[in-house]
């Protein structure tokens, strides 16, 4: 019986080898600049701001049309996010609605997309 185990074993070892695995999605990361940016890469999320004092989150689109997204995060400003970061890997809070353009309605959570 105790070979059976093995080779069963065996079997499902050298199976799972080539298996395909499971790819995490990419994350977002953080970049920063003391301007807005014409242009931003797929995939980063632009921190606007100098000294320390931050005025804009700058992102494109995550739905893939192309649109650049400028939120402010000016505590005195409405609407306003919050961007936090962990190793260069950001979150945004609230969720992100486009009321024009694409309508999309996402959060951005430790570098993740989650569509709402």
């Amino acid at each position: 019986m105790r070979v059976w185990n093995l080779f069963g074993r065996a079997f499902q070892w050298i199976v799972g080898r080539f298996r395909p695995q499971p790819t995490e999605p990419p994350r977002y990361r953080l970049d920063h600049a003391f301007e807005v940016p014409e242009a931003v890469d797929p995939l980063k999320i632009v921190a606007v701001g100098e000294g320390g004092h931050l005025w804009y989150a700058v992102l494109s689109c995550p739905c893939g049309c192309g649109e650049t997204i400028q939120l402010s995060l000016l505590p005195d400003d409405r609407p306003r996010w919050r961007l936090t970061s962990h190793g260069g890997v950001p979150t945004l809070s609230p969720s992100v609605w486009r009321h024009r353009g694409c309508r999309s309605h996402f959060i951005l959570r430790d570098g993740r997309v989650t569509w709402c």
